[in-house]
C-alpha cells in the first residue's frame, strides 16, 4: 500500500454496501441510549453550547463519538452505581461491537453476515480491548483528580493512546488475531506511521467537520436534536466502520501476500 490512503474512495465504497448493512443501524443507536448519563447531560443543559470532538476510528461509533458534551452542572463522584453501569456498558458494548464489526467484515468479504456467530467468536478480544480503553481513561481521571493541572494534558495523551491502539479490534476481526497479537500489531503499525497514521488523520478530520454542526444541533435543539443526531450518527457509524474494515481488509491481503 502507498502511504496515502484513499479515504473518500473507502467512504464511497462503504456507502455502496449500506443496503446490506442497514439492519445494523439499531446497534449504535442502542449503545448511544444505554449511555444514559450523556443523554441526561444534554437534556438538562440550559444555554447555548458550541464544541467539537476529535474522533479516531473505533468499532462502533455512537452519537457521543461526534457530539461534544456541554459542561456538567456539578462533578459526579465515582460511585458503586456508576461502576455497575460502566461494567454493563463494557459487557454489552463488547458483545454488540464484536457482532457489528464481524457482520460488516463478512459483508465486505462477500460472506453471509451472521451477527451472533461474529459476536461469539470475537467477544473476548473486544472485551479485553474495551477494558484496556476504560482502564486507561480511569487512570487519566484519577491522575487529574490528584493533580488538577494535569487535566490539560489529558486530551492529547488520550488521543495519542487511542491512535496507538485503534487498529486492535479491527485486526481481531479481520485477521482473526488474539487480543494481544492484534494489540502488538496495532502498536507496531502506529509506530511506523504510513497508511495507519494517514487513515487516522483523515478519519479525525472528517469527524471534526461532522462534530461541529452535530454538536450544535444535538445540544441546543434538545429532544428533536437528539433524535436527529441518533439517526445521523447511526448512518455515520455504519459507513465509517465499514470503511475502516475495508482499510484493514486491504492491509491484511497485502500482509498475507508477503509484499
Amino acid at each position: 500500500m502507498d502511504n496515502v490512503v484513499e479515504f473518500t474512495r473507502l467512504l464511497s465504497e462503504a456507502w455502496g454496501k449500506f443496503g446490506e448493512a442497514v439492519y445494523l443501524l439499531p446497534i449504535p443507536i442502542i449503545l448511544s441510549l444505554v449511555d444514559y448519563g450523556k443523554v441526561k447531560q444534554v437534556m438538562t443543559f440550559e444555554g447555548i453550547h458550541f464544541g467539537v470532538r476529535f474522533p479516531l476510528p473505533e468499532p462502533t461509533p455512537t452519537l457521543w463519538s461526534f457530539v461534544s458534551l456541554p459542561p456538567a452542572p456539578h462533578n459526579t463522584p465515582l460511585s458503586a452505581q456508576g461502576a455497575v453501569i460502566t461494567a454493563i456498558l463494557i459487557l454489552v458494548g463488547s458483545y454488540l461491537s464484536a457482532g457489528y464489526v464481524g457482520s460488516l467484515r463478512n459483508i465486505v468479504l462477500g460472506n453471509k453476515a451472521n451477527f451472533f456467530d461474529s459476536a461469539e467468536r470475537d467477544f473476548l478480544g473486544f472485551l479485553q480491548f474495551n477494558l484496556l480503553i476504560y482502564g486507561f481513561v480511569l487512570l487519566l481521571v484519577l491522575v487529574a483528580m490528584a493533580s488538577p493541572p494535569s487535566v490539560l494534558l489529558a486530551i492529547p495523551v488520550l488521543l495519542v493512546f487511542l491512535y496507538m491502539v485503534y487498529g486492535t479490534p479491527f485486526l481481531i476481526s479481520v485477521l482473526s488475531l488474539s487480543f494481544w497479537e492484534a494489540f502488538n500489531m496495532s502498536i507496531k503499525l502506529a509506530g511506523s506511521g504510513g497508511e495507519y497514521l494517514d487513515y487516522a488523520l483523515k478519519y479525525l478530520l472528517f469527524g471534526v467537520l461532522v462534530s461541529i454542526p452535530l454538536t450544535f444541533v444535538v445540544v441546543d435543539v434538545r429532544v428533536m436534536g437528539v433524535l436527529f443526531g441518533l439517526l445521523i450518527a447511526a448512518l455515520l457509524s455504519v459507513t465509517l466502520t465499514t470503511a475502516t474494515v475495508m482499510f484493514f481488509t486491504e492491509f491484511g491481503r497485502i500482509e498475507t501476500s508477503g509484499t
